[in-house]
C-alpha cells in the first residue's frame, strides 16, 4: 500500500545533493513512523481463528503436510499467525513504476499469501470468485476450485464474523495494514510534509549561502 506525496521525489533528490544530513533525518523519522504502522497491523492480526475456520489454520507439521495431501491440484495458502505477522513489512525506497505510472518511495507491505487473503477477501468479490469447481483449469486464480459452490461467500463470512468491526465486502478496504493505516489518521503524510518544510528552508539557506560566496550550485 504505497503512500503518496505529491513533489517527494523531487525533493528528496535535492537533499541528497546538497543536504544528505537531512535527507537522512526525514528518512529516519520516516522508518520510525512506518515501523509504528507496522506494529499496529501485525497487532490486528489474529492469533487464533474461531472453529469454523479451523481447517484453515495449521498448527504442527503433520497438520500442514495432511493438509497440502488433501487439497490435491490446487494448495490453498494456510493461515499461520506468525507468517502472516512477519509477512507484514515496510519499504523505503522508489519501486518500479507500475502500470498506471506511480512509483512509491514508502510503502507498506502484507507479503504471505495467507496474510493478503484475510486482508482483501471479499474485497472485490464479495461472494467470493466465481464458481468452476474441479474442473477447472489447475492455473487459474479467478475462479474457484471448490466442490461447494458457496464456499467462498461462507469464507468471506466467516472472516467477516472474526473481524466484526471490518466488514469490507464490496469496499476498498482491508483488514490489516489498511486498518493501520487509518488508524495512523494522517499522521505520516503529516510528518513527512512538515518535515521536508522544514529541511526545504534549511537547504535553501545552504544554497543561498554557496551562491553568495561565488559556489557552483549545479
Amino acid at each position: 500500500m504505497p503512500v503518496e506525496v505529491k513533489g517527494l521525489r523531487e525533493t528528496r533528490r535535492a537533499l541528497a545533493k546538497f543536504a544528505p544530513d537531512l535527507k537522512k533525518e526525514v528518512d529516519k523519522d520516516a522508518r520510525n513512523r512506518l515501523k509504528f504502522m507496522v506494529t499496529a497491523a501485525r497487532g490486528f492480526a489474529p492469533s487464533s481463528l474461531p472453529r469454523n475456520l479451523h481447517g484453515w489454520t495449521i498448527t504442527t507439521k503433520s497438520e500442514i503436510l495432511k493438509n497440502i495431501s488433501n487439497l490435491g491440484l490446487r494448495k490453498f495458502p494456510i493461515y499461520q499467525v506468525g507468517e502472516v505477522k512477519s509477512g507484514i513489512k515496510y519499504d523505503t525506497g522508489f519501486s518500479k513504476t507500475n502500470p498506471r505510472g506511480f512509483r512509491s518511495l514508502y510503502e507498506l507491505r502484507n507479503t504471505s499469501a495467507a496474510g493478503a487473503i484475510y486482508e482483501w477477501a471479499g474485497r472485490i468479490n464479495p461472494q467470493g470468485l466465481p464458481w468452476e469447481g474441479p474442473t477447472a483449469a489447475p492455473g487459474n486464480r479467478k475462479v474457484s476450485h471448490s466442490l461447494n459452490p458457496k464456499a467462498g461467500a461462507w469464507f468471506i463470512d466467516e472472516i467477516d464474523k472474526q473481524d466484526n468491526q471490518r466488514q469490507i465486502k464490496g469496499k476498498k478496504e482491508g483488514r490489516l495494514i489498511f486498518r493501520a493505516v487509518e488508524a495512523d489518521n494522517g499522521r505520516f503524510i503529516r510528518s513527512i510534509i512538515d518535515g521536508m518544510k522544514r529541511v526545504e528552508g534549511i537547504t535553501q539557506g545552504r544554497l543561498d549561502a554557496i551562491k553568495a560566496f561565488g559556489g557552483d550550485i549545479k
